[in-house]
């Protein structure tokens, strides 16, 4: 890891925007340097989801029409003002240097990259081998967007009984994250056997309307309820306000749970998200980002 201190990252607007008209999201006429702005306004509430986090993100040089592709490692070219730690990668097959997201302007500057998606790990980068986070993600069948509401009602009810404050987001896509902060001091293999036993908890409650299989074939319509995202330093959670690479500009949004009965993805926008951050999700979350909860041990015995 190298010393975030070493070298002070610029003024965000000191970041110069290569081709800045250049259409990123062509449906909606969202430009290089639109898409950068809103990064900038958004960064006050995303940036404590990713700070020292190792960061894997998802570019797409041509905008969300051409190639994209998952990015770990900081390429060489990055400027010496952005902190990297040494982990392995599993899917490289070898050490690889992410890059870590601390301030305003490491976020214009993958803006300016084309990183279209952030996806942080749930771990620090001063203790990697103990994440922070306990994360259920709520996979609906398509077109269901309702049915992902009534689980994550679900699991937040679940998590309430257990004593666990958590919060809940849209992925971006068709389903819903609900998230809980936890001490560091879990091994990656005691959370991954608490996210499952969480995950049977809520199960068991309407096992007619949740499953935790992986298989498409084998849900029967069901939500899936995936507690996969609990590997430790290699798995990953796309951030709050995180665009997806989809034509219409959906952003992973934060929600309060008053307003999940009335939650529809397309509403979190990159067009939307920036007027919307005085509401009582965004507001939910700046809290959420400060807890630091003890896995009650119900979701421990045994394991």
């Amino acid at each position: 890891m190298t010393d975030p201190t070493a070298v002070k990252a610029p003024d965000p607007s000191e970041i110069e925007v290569s081709r800045p008209e250049k259409l990123l999201w062509p449906a909606l006429g969202i430009t290089k340097r639109a898409y950068v702005d809103y990064l900038l306004a958004v960064s006050e509430h995303m940036l404590p989801w990713l700070r020292r986090r190792p960061l894997t993100v998802v570019r797409a040089p041509d905008g969300v029409d051409g190639e994209r592709y998952y990015q770990k490692a900081a390429p060489k070219y990055a400027p010496e003002w952005i902190d990297r730690i040494r982990m392995p990668a599993p899917s490289a097959k070898r050490d690889v240097d992410y890059p870590i997201c601390d301030d305003a302007a490491t976020l214009a500057w993958f803006g300016n990259q084309a990183s279209l998606e952030f996806h942080p790990a749930p771990v620090r980068a001063d203790r990697v081998e103990r994440p922070d986070l306990l994360v259920l993600d709520v996979d609906p069948p398509e077109g269901e967007f309702a049915a992902a509401v009534e689980v994550a009602l679900l699991v937040i009810e679940v998590l309430d009984d257990l004593g666990l404050e958590t919060g809940v987001k849209t992925t971006g896509g068709k389903g819903l994250h609900v998230v809980a902060p936890i001490e560091r001091r879990y091994r990656p293999s005691q959370l991954r056997a608490a996210a499952a036993a969480l995950t049977a908890m809520v199960a068991d409650r309407r096992p007619e309307l949740v499953t935790d299989a992986f298989r498409k074939a084998d849900r029967g319509g069901r939500v899936m309820l995936d507690p996969s995202r609990n590997g430790g330093a290699n798995a990953t959670i796309v951030a709050p306000y995180s665009p997806r690479i989809r034509p219409d500009g959906t952003v992973s949004f934060p929600l309060a749970v008053e307003e999940l009965a009335s939650a529809a993805p397309e509403r979190g926008t990159l067009a939307t998200v920036a007027d919307l951050l005085d509401g009582p999700g965004p507001q939910r979350w700046v809290k959420l980002a400060e807890e630091h909860q003890r896995l009650p041990a119900k979701l421990l015995r045994d394991r």
